[in-house]
């Protein structure tokens, strides 16, 4: 007896003496999944998706922008990460390689680059541009022209302009220069006049939790530190991290290297509770901010279907609030258990993961056909097909799709209604489904 518990000993301290000789630098296949900074190559559709029995009459695309900058906020915080390069010592419990990328890394980003489109993005809307046009034929056959084909901003933000640029012109292979941009008045798009601003306690209280406290705990030790680092050093890491690693898909970010796999799975369900109750199905009142967009998706359908005429293609260029806005309408990766500080281990495998749901460059697609005489619809996110579970069906009858979101599109309750905060935030949830308050 006294035998094998020598023997099961030495076995956990090899392990444990294995564990922190991993490298990270060493890895072939790194953790990839890190909220909305994921690289959208990561999970977008491996296959092509298509209906070769089908013509295709229109498609309707609202695109988040691609690969971008940090913003200047945390550029600067990633700048800050200097001191802790320069005071790393021996101390650290990183390997050789891990240790050497971190006392050698440079930041080269200046506040002038935050938020701008960076090389990868050009790639993420070229290539999707281009994929659209070999699969799509039907509707990328023509010159393009803003009659046949209708493109919005979500904003006149560079990055959104700049990706609707590098889609257009690989798919149709023209310099739109001329873009049309949304106005202040846009309901469809520019959603941030309408959204609540959320307490988000859930979060607050995940990040008391011991899940984030034993990642300040294995973070600092790791480095070697003889005190805690503060969560808001760990975040300026954490963004290093996914930052580098969505602008050079084959990189190994420095600062990755002080995070396991679990620390990497904790900080992501920190920001899928974020999304869940400012932009999800957490709260109630965000179902509302998808109407108008829907709406739209629902009109272009119904007038191509009744009269053929309208445009082949359909654009809008926004932000990952815009997509998870019509996710939500659309009723899109919704959990029969909510998002709670307290239940990451039971959620490990939800539905709601902004990972897969708006990475750089994340997409929400709508395709009308005619399959033999009857119209039949699709959707997808991030090119992927998605099952409408009501009716589990990916390729449905239109009719079906039309019933299901008349109410949105023929309600007299769809309107928009300005009134003060406080007034919003004592009625909307006693108000119909798709009523707005314009924040005032």
């Amino acid at each position: 007896m006294k035998f094998i518990v020598i023997i099961l000993s030495l076995i956990i301290f090899n392990c444990i003496k294995c564990e922190s000789n991993k490298c990270f630098h060493q890895e072939d296949h790194p953790f990839p999944f890190f909220a909305s900074k994921t690289a959208y190559s990561y999970v977008s559709a491996k296959q092509n998706y298509t209906q070769p029995n089908c013509k295709t009459l229109q498609l309707w695309l609202l695109s988040r922008h691609g690969t971008r900058h940090p913003g200047s906020d945390t550029i600067d915080k990633i700048s800050n990460l200097n001191e802790y390069k320069n005071n790393l010592t021996n101390n650290s419990s990183l390997c050789k390689e891990d240790f050497e990328a971190i006392k050698t890394w440079i930041f080269n980003l200046t506040e002038k680059d935050g938020d701008k489109l960076n090389s990868q993005g050009v790639k993420d809307l070229s290539s999707l541009g281009l994929r659209l046009q070999n699969l799509y034929t039907d509707i990328f056959d023509q010159p393009y022209n803003n009659i046949t084909y209708s493109v919005v901003l979500s904003s006149t933000k560079e990055r959104s302009r700049d990706s609707a640029f590098y889609f257009l012109k690989s798919a149709f292979n023209v310099n739109v220069t001329d873009i049309p941009l949304i106005n202040s008045d846009d309901i469809k798009i520019n959603i941030s006049k309408f959204q609540i601003l959320n307490d988000n306690k859930e979060v607050k209280k995940f990040r008391s939790s011991i899940y984030i406290q034993d990642v300040i705990i294995r973070v600092s030790n790791i480095l070697g530190l003889d005190r805690n680092l503060a969560l808001n050093t760990i975040k300026a890491m954490y963004n290093s991290c996914r930052f580098e690693r969505s602008a050079d898909l084959n990189s190994h970010p420095a600062w990755c290297a002080v995070f396991s796999q679990e620390d990497l799975e904790v900080l992501e369900y920190d920001e899928d509770l974020k999304y869940y109750y400012a932009n999800g199905y957490g709260d109630s009142y965000n179902e509302r901010l998808g109407c108008p967009i829907v709406k739209d998706l629902i009109d272009n359908f119904r007038n191509k279907s009744q009269t053929q005429h309208g445009p082949k293609g359909v654009f809008y260029f926004g932000h990952s609030t815009n997509v998870f806005s019509a996710i939500v309408r659309l009723g899109f990766a919704r959990d029969t258990t909510p998002l709670l500080s307290s239940n990451f281990n039971d959620m490990r495998d939800r539905k709601w993961k902004s990972s897969y749901l708006s990475p750089f460059a994340s997409n929400l697609m709508a395709v009308l056909y005619d399959c033999h005489g009857e119209k039949k619809v699709t959707f997808f996110v991030n090119e992927i097909p998605m099952t409408v579970e009501k009716y589990g069906c990916t390729l449905c009858p239109w009719t079906l799709i039309e019933n299901m979101f008349d109410p949105i599109v023929s309600s007299p309750s769809w309107k928009v209604r300005p009134g003060p905060v406080t007034y919003v935030l004592m009625e909307v949830r006693l108000s119909p489904s798709c009523v707005l308050y314009m924040l005032g």
